[in-house]
């Protein structure tokens, strides 16, 4: 059960507008909250305000065109998939309405923010805005997520499927913290970013951790390098990899192994996992189809 993260994204963010022209001004923060607002929790409202800011004239049309419910019913549609697999008639309308209920309620808002200058634009401004959003705590059904992958047993898939729709519904809740990037334009009068996936991945990543719980679980069997399961899986299978590939360079290997293994023990667990996320493209280019 795999959710199109970067697929939804994407098709979110073609939607959304890189800048916005403050009428009245809005600081890094405020510009922050109402696009959660608008792209996550589908708050309407916000749009409206958000859309005020964002045009440059008053015949401008609306900047911000994001199908309501679009964000919903792309986390809608892999359960129910995964519903029909074991002869489960999925109801859209109320799946649907089950994830935007759990979206709304996630409240992204920013704590605060820093603001340097931009040393390659005279005169402007780079905001890093951090913020907070109260996800549901998943942890629970981690493990028959596993039994589910890991078994043809149809029933494995049920139980599954109840408790995680039973957790999003009244399950409890934990925070998770991420930070944005903003652009001012001229007298800081408007901010902008080219990208919303800092604010929108980590929602999106809470609600449908599938593919990181596969990873970890494929990780129990790999040797503990750095004590990451991101990070010991990359090394793993990168190794096994060059060995086929091209044996003389594992020295390469060996020393990336070293390398993340000293990071770890200065820098945390989820530093340690973004980091491997953002390697293992890197490390993929290398790889062909006697990898797979």
């Amino acid at each position: 059960m795999k959710t199109p993260l970067r697929t939804l994204l994407a098709s979110a963010l073609l939607c959304a507008p890189v800048l916005t022209t403050a009428a009245p001004a809005l600081t890094p923060e405020q510009s922050l909250d109402q696009y959660a607002r608008v792209l996550i929790e589908d708050d309407a409202a916000a749009a409206r305000t958000l859309n005020d800011a964002l045009r440059s004239d008053p015949d401008s049309e609306d900047a911000l065109t994001l199908p309501p419910g679009a964000v919903a019913k792309a986390l809608a549609e892999p359960l129910m998939a995964v519903q029909a697999s074991i002869g489960v008639t999925p109801d859209a309308a109320a799946t649907e309405e089950m994830f935007a209920k759990v979206l709304k309620a996630s409240a992204c808002r920013a704590t605060g923010s820093t603001i340097e200058d931009n040393e390659y634009v005279d005169g402007q401004k780079i905001a890093t805005v951090d913020f907070s959003c109260k996800v549901v705590d998943l942890d629970s059904v981690r493990p028959l997520f596993i039994a589910s992958i890991t078994s043809d047993d149809p029933a494995a898939r049920r139980r599954f499927i109840d408790a995680y729709t039973q957790a999003l519904k009244s399950g409890a809740r934990r925070t998770v913290k991420g930070s944005q990037k903003m652009y001012s334009g001229a007298e800081q009068a408007y901010w902008f970013t080219g990208s919303f996936d800092q604010l929108i991945s980590p929602v999106l990543e809470a609600l449908a951790p599938f593919e990181q719980w596969s990873e970890d679980a494929q990780a129990a069997s790999a040797p503990k390098v750095t004590g990451v399961p991101s990070c010991d899986l990359l090394l793993q299978q990168h190794r096994s990899c060059v060995a086929k590939i091209a044996p003389d360079q594992i020295s390469g290997v060996d020393a990336m192994a070293e390398e993340l293994k000293a990071k770890a023990q200065v820098q945390s667990a989820d530093e340690m996992t973004q980091e491997c996320k953002a390697l293992r493209p890197i490390a993929q280019m290398m790889w062909t189809d006697e990898c797979a």
